[in-house]
Parts: C-alpha cells; sequence; structure tokens
C-alpha cells in the first residue's frame, strides 16, 4: 500500500530538501580586561573556523543577537560564510541582550576598540585562514576605528553597513531636538567634572537613553572628536579594501555620499528601498553583497 502526500505538502518537502546546508551556531565567552564577553559563532553545514570568519559589531546599545545581526548570520551562512556576531561589553561583565538605560554608562571608544580586537585575535587563535571585520551602524564607525588604530590588526577587508557618520553641528542639532537642551554647555559641565573620579551626570539624555546616568568622560568621548567617529574620516585612513552598504531609504545614517571621495580601495553598495535595519527581503541584498565581497 502507498501513501501519497497532497500536492502542496510534497511541494513543501521539495522546497525543505532543497533549501541548503543548516547553519551550526555555538556561544562563544573570552576573558578580556577582567570581564566576561559574549559571542555568537556560526558556520555553514560542515564550516570550520579555519575557512575564515567575519566578525560583526552590532549597533548602538545593543548586542550581537539583535536582528539584523541574526538574520545576517543566517544569510551568510546559507552562502558559505561563517561568522562571529560579538557583544560588545560597554563595561558590563557578561553582558547580554540590549543595554539597560538604568544602568551608568561608563563605556569608552577605545575600550571598544580592544574588545573587537580581542575577538579578532580570538579567530586568528583558532586557525581561521583570513578574518574580515563588518559592523552595523554605530558599529560599522567603531570597527573602522578598531582597524585604523591598529587595535584589530590583521584584518583583511572591512565591511560596513550603514554606518555611523559625524558632523559636529548634525550632532549638537539632534540632541537638542532629541532631549530639548542644547549640547554645548552639557559639553562644557561634563569637562569641569572629567577629572573627578565616580562623578555621574544624571539624569541626562545620551544616545537612544532619555534619563541616563553617564560618566563626563564618557559623554564627552561620545560627543566630541569628529575623527573617531566618522566612517569617512576614518577610511580614508585605512589601506585594506572596504566595502560600504548604503540603505537607500535610511532614515538614521546621514552623509555617506562622502565615502564615494575617499581615496584607496573603497567600493560602495547601494541597497535601494531598504531601511537602516535591511528589514525584509533587503537582508538577503545584504547578505549577498556581504558573502560577494568576502569571497573575491
Amino acid at each position: 500500500m502507498s501513501t501519497r502526500l497532497p500536492g502542496w505538502l510534497a511541494a513543501l518537502v521539495a522546497v525543505l530538501t532543497l533549501a541548503g546546508p543548516q547553519a551550526c551556531a555555538e556561544p562563544v565567552q573570552i576573558r578580556h580586561d577582567g570581564r566576561t564577553l559574549n559571542a555568537d559563532l556560526t558556520l555553514p553545514q560542515g564550516g570550520d573556523v579555519r575557512d575564515g570568519l567575519v566578525v560583526l559589531v552590532h549597533g548602538t546599545l545593543m548586542h550581537g543577537r539583535m536582528e539584523i545581526m541574526a538574520a545576517l548570520q543566517k544569510g551568510l551562512a546559507e552562502r558559505g560564510v561563517g561568522s562571529l556576531a560579538i557583544t560588545l561589553s560597554l563595561g558590563i561583565d557578561d553582558r547580554r541582550g540590549p543595554y539597560d538605560c538604568a544602568t551608568p554608562h561608563r563605556h569608552m571608544l577605545d575600550a571598544t576598540a580592544g574588545e573587537i580586537g580581542a575577538w579578532t585575535l580570538w579567530a586568528r587563535e583558532r586557525g581561521a585562514a583570513q578574518v574580515d571585520l563588518a559592523g552595523h551602524s554605530r558599529g560599522g564607525a567603531q570597527a573602522a576605528y578598531a582597524a585604523a588604530t591598529g587595535a584589530a590588526p590583521d584584518i583583511r577587508r572591512l565591511l560596513l553597513i550603514a554606518p555611523a557618520t559625524f558632523d559636529s553641528a548634525a550632532i549638537a542639532t539632534g540632541y537638542e531636538k532629541a532631549f530639548g537642551l542644547p549640547l554645548a554647555p552639557l559639553l562644557t559641565g561634563a569637562a569641569g567634572l572629567a577629572a573627578t573620579p565616580d562623578a555621574l551626570l544624571r539624569p541626562i539624555g545620551f544616545l537612544s537613553c532619555r534619563d541616563a546616568a553617564v560618566a563626563p568622560r564618557t559623554f564627552i568621548d561620545t560627543y566630541t572628536v569628529p575623527e573617531r567617529h566618522d566612517t569617512p574620516t576614518l577610511l580614508a585612513r585605512l589601506n585594506q579594501p572596504a566595502l560600504v552598504v548604503i540603505a537607500g531609504n535610511d532614515e538614521v545614517v546621514r552623509g555617506l555620499d562622502r565615502v564615494q571621495a575617499v581615496p584607496g580601495r573603497v567600493r560602495v553598495v547601494n541597497v535601494d528601498g531598504a531601511d537602516h535595519q535591511f528589514r525584509d527581503l533587503y537582508g538577503d541584498d545584504l547578505a549577498d553583497a556581504v558573502a560577494a565581497f568576502v569571497k573575491e
């Protein structure tokens, strides 16, 4: 006696059978600067770290399992590319999930760059044939900073996804629009307290947090010195080939047209219609662009 599957179910089975290899994912931890750092390693089925890895850096106050990171890891694995999505500690031991705005902010850019470097070193020590560094939004600028300053050495290629820019006037305007206070007096006040141990500015608007507690040095580090935060400026300091993926309908980042004028080996891909998070099918376009660049 034989049993036939309904037509729709047979079609579904066929699709699943032909869908390709499934990814292998696992959590990873390391110790760095007295803290436990977390990441998620995703490899194509049958893949190995030694085949090479893309280290992924998330955006502002987020984490390595946020939607765009998880989707990109899955998409890269489907295209035969392994990746490591890290979660920056932002000064918090064993941090997981989004940063809690109620937690005082004491994180600094140089410490963030050091963590990125620790993860690229981990990949090298595990035998990765090549290590590429990618980042989204603020994480894109931070990845570029880590590469430009040597905090993350031996990076083969850089992949920046809707990376942050920094224009002092635009930052000041955006801050006042978001929080209802001018930025300049707050920076002056922070400078006066920067040498005071354990000082905190509170309550104060900071990044995506409305009523935060922020160390004065952290506030200054975040809202000044454009050349440390501006992706086009940082790209001009790099020797590695770099890919910049621009979201055509980006509602967050402005001024990425300036990367077109950066001398050197910078390639630009514009994903028409994509929002800042590359949601829905635009995520496939993003994974296509990243995987193609990595495989060259």
